[in-house]
């Protein structure tokens, strides 16, 4: 199987269109739907993009394109599973706060990420000014 039928399966079984995936992978839909109909290979670059979007890695987009059609839902389902499994091990460790954080994060287009991201930057740089200067005032 290519890994474009893979692309495929996966992005059907999270009820993506091409446009959604194409949009959270930053490229084209075009090329979104030449990759999964096999007309063309995806880029090492643009298959981590299609494997973030579809919330894998591309590992797994390689390891499914390997297997036989016939056993490809159960591989996909099963990975699923112990990539989920993996998530809540790291959930577990973390704050309810910080949980709501990831999940919101994550639901950001990759433009609204790059911006929040500068923005933390920014308010952690301006917070360490403020904490400098409460220390010098309190001495």
């Amino acid at each position: 199987m290519s890994i474009g039928q893979v692309i495929k399966i996966l992005r059907i079984q999270r009820k993506m269109t091409q446009e959604q995936i194409a949009l959270e992978a930053d490229m084209a839909t075009s090329n979104v739907s030449r990759i999964e109909k096999g007309l063309r290979h995806p880029s090492q670059q643009a298959l981590q993009k299609l494997a973030k979007a579809l919330n894998t890695k591309a590992s797994v987009l390689y390891a499914a394109s390997e297997q036989p059609i016939s056993d490809i839902y159960g591989f996909l389902e099963k990975e699923n599973t112990a990539e989920k499994q993996e998530g809540n091990i790291y959930q577990l460790l973390l704050s309810h706060e910080a949980q709501t954080v990831l999940k919101l994060f994550s639901e950001l287009t990759p433009n609204n990420k790059s911006l929040l991201l500068e923005q933390l930057k920014t308010l952690h740089k301006w917070q360490a000014k403020v904490d400098v200067c409460d220390l010098l005032l309190k001495k």
